[in-house]
């Protein structure tokens, strides 16, 4: 077994009341750590150790997997809460669980006339089922993204011999869809093929008025949607605009986490007092503080 003297000093640190022991690591195995995580990623984390320290970044990589890992169940949890809301309300409101297809008809409509008058040179190569007039021949249908999302979902399920039912699809549909439904197409009160702002108190009953316009809402999950994909793709999830720093860091995950915990307080108090007292919020919390960023900083 390799000596202290080999392996440095033993360094221990507490999360969330679990006990977790390091290593002093020695120069060569940092570097070849930073090798395998990559140079540049490891560098990207000096603007949270304020220093060139490669067991420092080391420290705040590690850092960023454990408060990415602790958010992951808050972010899974609007999600799931968001899209059945709207689908139990869309279902009840359109009298069928099949909404999304008459919704992203209507609103893709509405795009293709926006698009047409603003590349009126794509008139000879496009056509849109229920719009256009005139030849067809040589032309390509003209689909929107959510219409595409949704087409891919059931290809999906198809594909995996499931049924195409609407609860199926709508567990198939990824955030970029249900961020995407509270965009201005959707948003008409003068339309009762839209879904807002006819479906807003149903959906959001625990926000004021001005809290649920779709608008407002659609502002939040941007910002939300930016972590989450910073998330699924393995990248620092404290990288924003607004952080230059680790203090900024922290404020701006904390903030995200604020946001994520009202919308789902928004849709239902039961889902969020759920988070509460199975620990979940609080986990993500406590990791998103400066005492526990340090202890990693300082760890290796």
């Amino acid at each position: 077994m390799p000596s202290d003297s080999q392996q440095g000093s033993r360094h221990v640190f507490v999360t969330n009341n679990s006990i977790c022991v390091s290593q002093k690591l020695q120069a060569q195995v940092l570097t070849e750590l930073a090798q395998l995580i990559s140079e540049p990623r490891m560098k990207s984390y000096k603007v949270l150790t304020s220093g060139d320290s490669m067991a420092a970044n080391l420290g705040a990589y590690l850092w960023n997997k454990q408060a990415s890992a602790a958010l992951y169940p808050l972010m899974q949890c609007l999600e799931v809460t968001l899209r059945n809301a709207v689908h139990n309300a869309a279902s009840n409101y359109f009298e069928t669980p099949d909404w999304f297809d008459r919704v992203t008809k209507s609103a893709g409509d509405d795009m293709f006339i926006a698009y047409m008058k603003k590349y009126p040179d794509k008139r000879d190569r496009f056509y849109r089922n229920g719009v256009s007039t005139g030849q067809r021949k040589g032309k390509k249908i003209w689909t929107s993204h959510h219409e595409n999302m949704i087409a891919t979902a059931k290809e999906k399920l198809k594909n995996c011999g499931k049924r195409q039912a609407a609860d199926a699809v709508i567990a198939e549909l990824t955030f970029g869809f249900w961020s995407g439904i509270f965009e201005n197409n959707y948003n008409d009160i003068r339309s009762a093929s839209r879904l807002w702002p006819h479906l807003e108190p149903t959906v959001f009953p625990n926000l004021k008025p001005a809290d649920r316009k779709a608008s407002t809402v659609l502002y939040q999950l941007k910002s939300i949607k930016d972590l989450r994909n910073r998330m699924a793709h393995y990248e620092p999830i404290w990288k924003h605009s607004s952080v230059n720093n680790a203090s900024s860091a922290l404020s701006y995950l904390n903030n995200s986490i604020d946001q994520i915990v009202a919308l789902i307080r928004g849709i239902s108090h039961e889902r969020a007092n759920l988070l509460q007292v199975s620990g979940i919020e609080s986990f993500a919390r406590n990791l998103c503080q400066e005492e526990l960023l340090e202890s990693y900083i300082s760890a290796y």
